[in-house]
């Protein structure tokens, strides 16, 4: 909760209505989301079983009106349509570059044209060895994913090989930035 508090309060969401919260997990950044943001109406996409207990949390944070879960397996099953945004919290580490172009065009081919693309991550500098403690978060998704942590250009090449435009990037809380880029 901490992260996506922190995010909230530096980022910008105002512009965006319908956001799918994509493998959003317990729905902690569609909930803050949605509570600082009234006319935010948040999506969580994610298997069965983590959407029952999402509906618990989203239930108990009083936000039934603006969040709620759709089942779909990102990699599997098509994506839904007629979100403008679709956000990725601590999702692209867990996967290589390979998957995480995947990933990206099924986001580019879901979203409506002017949508945009969320990916909340603890980066890298352009060298790649620092800041510590997202090196030892990437040492940690190696060794127990088939992740690493990214730098903002190899994301900005990824998301604009998958079609989209316009990447940049703002610090969000602690270590974490959000890369936002347009459809």
């Amino acid at each position: 909760m901490p992260a996506a508090m922190g995010m909230c309060q530096t980022c910008d969401f105002s512009s965006i209505s319908k956001l799918m919260d994509v493998g959003g997990g317990s729905g902690c950044f569609s909930i803050v989301m949605a509570l600082t943001n009234p006319k935010l109406h948040c999506t969580i996409m994610e298997l069965p079983t983590i959407c029952t207990l999402a509906q618990e949390y989203i239930a108990d944070a009083g936000v039934t009106g603006q969040v709620d879960t759709v089942t779909v397996d990102m990699f599997r099953q098509a994506w839904p349509a007629g979100y403008d945004a679709h956000f990725f919290s601590n999702v692209f580490h867990d996967w290589t570059l390979e998957t995480c172009l995947q990933l990206a065009k099924s986001s580019y081919a879901a979203l409506e044209a002017g949508g945009s693309i969320l990916l909340h991550e603890m980066l890298l500098d352009d060298s790649g060895t620092a800041p510590a403690p997202a090196v030892a978060f990437s040492l940690l998704m190696a060794m127990g994913t088939m992740g690493q942590q990214f730098t903002f250009m190899q994301l900005q090449d990824l998301l604009t090989e998958a079609g989209f435009r316009n990447v940049r990037c703002q610090p969000s809380y602690g270590y974490y930035s959000l890369v936002t880029a347009d459809k």
